[in-house]
């Protein structure tokens, strides 16, 4: 049985009738309450999901699943990803990415793939990760905090009301800015914003300038 998981009523059909055509049984779960309801009752081959579309707070719910269920390898379809979900997906023991947007053919050897155990990255997974790999690799020096510091600065929050959001001091949180800065050779928060986007810190529809 492999389960898909979204709220896209077309994926989830078009989908679902790709697979059957292979001679695949399917279910489909359209909420996060359906799905785990249905992991508690029964047993699944393999996970479909773009956890961005179905409700998923952040990649840790997701973690949660793959951890209550180690065996069972889980496919991320998604419309768009960027190269740090990529990384974070990649943390936590996901290695099985394809966008909605790939041909039908590369979509069953995803599938096929991810039973079977082998990591598979589609062509414009792909593609992502090298177009955007030099600025990956310095924003990967950024610690956990930085980064949170570096995406609420993107939402339009200002020192004060970063230092209230994360209960720190505003002397933290202006430490963490210079540091930030410092390793990224910025001077300007715009300028941290856009180097955000293309690293794929951030989306660039979450940021205000």
């Amino acid at each position: 049985m492999i389960l898909i998981t979204d709220t896209q009523y077309l994926t989830n059909h078009a989908l679902k009738a790709l697979l059957t055509s292979h001679g695949h049984t399917v279910q489909v779960a359209t909420a996060r309450d359906e799905l785990h309801a249905y992991l508690q009752k029964n047993s699944v081959r393999m996970i479909i999901t773009d956890y961005a579309m179905f409700g998923f707070m952040s990649v840790s719910e997701l973690a949660e699943i793959k951890k209550r269920s180690p065996d069972t390898p889980v496919l991320v379809m998604t419309g768009m990803i960027s190269q740090m979900q990529i990384k974070e997906l990649n943390n936590i023991g996901i290695r099985n990415i394809s966008l909605k947007t790939d041909d039908r053919e590369e979509l069953l050897q995803a599938v096929d793939e991810a039973l079977r155990g082998i990591k598979h990255y589609s062509e414009a997974v792909l593609d992502i990760l090298l177009k955007k790999s030099d600025n990956i690799d310095i924003a990967g020096s950024l610690t956990k905090s930085e980064i949170d510091i570096v995406r609420l600065i993107a939402t339009g929050l200002t020192t004060k009301q970063i230092a209230a959001k994360k209960q720190i001091s505003f002397h933290t949180v202006m430490t963490h800015r210079k540091n930030i800065f410092r390793k990224l050779g910025i001077s300007s928060s715009p300028e941290l914003v856009m180097y955000a986007i293309k690293s794929g810190l951030i989306e660039n529809i979450e940021y205000h300038i």
